[in-house]
């Protein structure tokens, strides 16, 4: 009798053991899930702070390119010479 019972409660014990792994590889899972999710987002924050680390620097050393040509065009017509650009038909194009 002691088998059977022994026998019973092992089944038992199986049973719930089985589905105790079920329900802790599904938490896996959508563990797993979010952990991509939150990476995936964590990745994006940093692209965009990389892009803009980026852009912010590059415009930097533009806004300084834009004052020295500005600064050299105030600069000539305050001699006295035309400011001109290039066209592409090799004449040459008075700004001012």
């Amino acid at each position: 009798m002691t088998g059977i019972v022994s026998a019973l409660e092992n089944l038992l014990a199986s049973i719930f053991g089985v589905f105790r792994n079920l329900l802790l590889t599904f938490l896996s899972v959508f563990q797993s899930i979010g952990a991509v999710f939150i990476s995936f987002i964590t990745g994006i924050f940093g692209l965009a702070k990389d892009l803009v680390g980026f852009f912010f620097n590059n415009v930097v050393v533009l806004l300084v390119l834009v004052a020295a040509a500005v600064g050299y065009a105030v600069y000539q017509q305050r001699q006295g010479r035309p400011v001109t650009i290039p066209s592409s038909k090799g004449q040459q194009k008075k700004l001012v």
